[in-house]
């Protein structure tokens, strides 16, 4: 007896000592996996200069806040030219403290207006908008310096583009500080000392810290084509969301043709062909998903122009029109397993094939459709090739196409480029840990017998 149980006690060992293994190497592993992600969000969040740091941060710095109070008390002139003072002020304070204080990690620029203890004047800008405006907007391709932030009329542009709130009788809602910060302040008035001297006085200026800015560069990412094509009408006006909505169009497209066009194939197989016709039909769409697509790449592609599908929404959707055959297989599988006795009761009541098909084998085949859906969602989110080949104009372009392109000029910083990146990776992460279950069972279905 003594002998058995401590061959039970060494074999719970075993059993321990194998779980605590498992545990670890899963761990390992995902951590693995994980690790890149991380790193993405992270440098989406670092501004364009602390992103190049060597060696690299994990954590992006806190971000900061600066707010500035310059005073207009001693002006002298009309309200519109002490409006567009004030303008040239803004602009020069802001991209000068862009410019010269880089390496502060200052995300937001606060700047206050104030004459005779009135604010009369805010306006205030995220560091992306102002990365934006230099790389993309007014004052691409120049050297940032007083002459030519406030060349003719581009302070007055930028200003109405950033935005700005200006009233001579006092702004109500936007208090000025009066702080003082001494160290912030030597760091203002050696900025604007040197190339970008104001027409006010700075009076007050305080630094605090505000993480929820890091947060808020991915709102200003999502800008990022309006800028870079904006003479395209459709993006200019809806900018990333533009090719948000040709993929989820193309993926919406693929799941109901799918659906739709694999469980009426797999419904005439499994139920009106013979059993040999069935084998031999099912070995076509079988077979053809052995076909690699390289080979019938540039005949399909000629095919198309010949049609007129090319560059047009036709090219993008055409495609899904043949039905995928392992879907075809799943569904023949499904409907093989519902009982004979079903289709015989309806057909002793006269019902056609159509009836058995809508009210029979479709409403039993949602854990087949759900399958599908989910499975034609992930592998056409991060569908390149075709979408590249087949579109030439930009408001034709899918996700991943639009990235391709964003990522291929010159001017785009890498931390846009890893805030767009994160935003096309994170539907494809949040379905796959939402319907996780769906997928190990996509995995079980795969071997369904025909």
């Amino acid at each position: 007896m003594k002998r058995k149980e401590n061959k039970k006690i060494r074999l719970s060992k075993g059993d321990l000592s194998l779980k605590i293994v498992a545990i670890i190497v899963t761990t390992i592993s995902m951590l693995m996996i994980l690790f890149p992600f991380a790193l993405t969000i992270s440098n989406a969040m670092k501004d364009n200069v602390k992103i190049y740091d060597v060696p690299p941060k994990l954590l992006p710095d806190s971000a900061n806040s600066l707010s500035l109070t310059v005073d207009y008390t001693g002006f002298t002139g009309t309200d519109s030219e002490l409006e567009a003072a004030l303008q040239d002020d803004m602009v020069s304070a802001m991209f000068g403290i862009y410019t010269k204080l880089d390496r502060e990690s200052i995300f937001e620029i606060k700047f206050y207006g104030v004459q005779d203890g009135k604010t009369i004047f805010y306006s205030r800008a995220h560091q992306i908008e102002l990365q934006m405006e230099k790389e993309y907007g007014v004052y691409e391709g120049t050297v940032l310096k007083e002459k030519t932030l406030l060349y003719k009329d581009r302070a007055e542009k930028v200003s109405k583009i950033l935005g700005y709130d200006f009233n001579v009788n006092g702004l109500s809602g936007h208090s000025a500080p009066e702080v003082v910060q001494a160290e912030t302040l030597d760091m203002l008035d050696e900025v604007f000392a040197e190339k970008f001297p104001l027409k006010g006085e700075l009076t007050a200026c305080k630094t605090s810290r505000n993480n929820f800015l890091l947060l808020e560069s991915f709102k200003h990412y999502m800008r990022l084509p309006q800028y870079m094509y904006d003479s395209n009408e459709t993006i200019a006006k809806y900018g990333f969301m533009a090719f948000v909505g040709n993929t989820v169009l193309v993926i919406g497209f693929a799941i109901i043709a799918q659906v739709l066009l694999c469980s009426i194939c797999g419904f005439v197989i499994s139920r009106l062909l013979s059993p040999k016709s069935a084998r031999f039909v099912l070995m076509f769409f079988l077979g053809a998903m052995m076909i690699p697509f390289v080979s019938i790449m540039l005949p399909q592609l000629i095919m198309y122009r010949e049609m007129g599908a090319y560059n047009n929404y036709a090219a993008l959707l055409l495609p899904f029109l043949y039905p995928y055959g392992f879907y075809v297989y799943l569904f023949k599988g499904f409907f093989d397993r519902i009982p004979g006795s079903y289709f015989e009761a309806a057909r002793l009541d006269g019902a056609s094939s159509f009836f058995l098909y809508t009210r029979i084998c479709m409403p039993l085949s949602k854990p087949i459709i759900s399958l599908i859906a989910l499975q034609t969602f992930l592998g056409n989110w991060n569908d390149f090739f075709w979408a590249w080949m087949a579109t030439e104009r930009q408001d034709l372009w899918t996700l991943n196409v639009a990235l391709y392109n964003i990522s291929n000029n010159v001017s785009t910083k890498q931390n846009a480029l890893m805030g767009i990146s994160l935003v096309t990776i994170l539907p494809v992460v949040l379905v796959s840990l939402i319907f996780s279950k769906q997928l190990k069972q996509s995995v079980m279905a795969s071997g369904v017998k025909g």
